[in-house]
């Protein structure tokens, strides 16, 4: 059973983690980092993305990361206040390949605001949903990762299967000293 979300909904936050994820661990550096990373999750507008632009994207990681972090009415809050600084203006496009999906600014907005105002857009329909517990943060205390829980009943605790094991096999371990 697929989750009753769009693909596009479900990349975009799959898309804001791995952003966060990358600039946290410092594999995301660099305006060439950030236009790599851009071109592999198709998102547009990326091309000629400078050194100021990337800076702007840093700037608004943290407002991301706090809403993958508050419960769904901060959330609701924080999606308003990102769309009326950004002058979001959603409207309806076709691109690479894609079908028709909703975009907040337009394709000549700057960069950083278009990856903001693209996570909050994720967000509404969680927020309507009361789903925003999927967004989630790796349950290994050595790992702070942000992951998108797709699984059925909302039960994936980490964020990848080395977490899994390491928390497991530390478990283990301390049972058996």
């Amino acid at each position: 059973m697929s989750l009753p979300y769009p693909r596009e909904l479900m990349r975009s936050l799959e898309f804001s983690a791995e952003l966060c994820n990358r600039r946290r661990e410092g594999l995301l550096t660099t305006a060439a980092s950030l236009r790599d990373l851009c071109a592999t999750w198709t998102f547009p507008g990326a091309g000629a993305l400078s050194k100021a632009d990337a800076d702007a994207t840093w700037s608004h990681l943290g407002t991301i990361e706090a809403l993958w972090d508050q419960d769904r009415d901060a959330v609701a809050v924080m999606v308003n206040r990102i769309f009326s600084e950004a002058g979001a203006r959603p409207h309806l496009v076709r691109h690479d390949g894609l079908d028709w999906h909703l975009h907040g600014l337009p394709a000549e907005a700057p960069i950083a605001d278009a990856i903001v105002v693209n996570a909050a857009m994720a967000f509404i329909d969680l927020v309507r949903a009361d789903d925003t517990a999927r967004c989630k943060r790796c349950g290994d205390d050595r790992c702070e990762r942000m992951f998108f829980d797709q699984s059925r009943n909302r039960s994936r605790r980490f964020c990848s299967t080395t977490c899994q094991s390491r928390t497991n096999v530390a478990a283990f371990r301390a049972r058996h000293s």
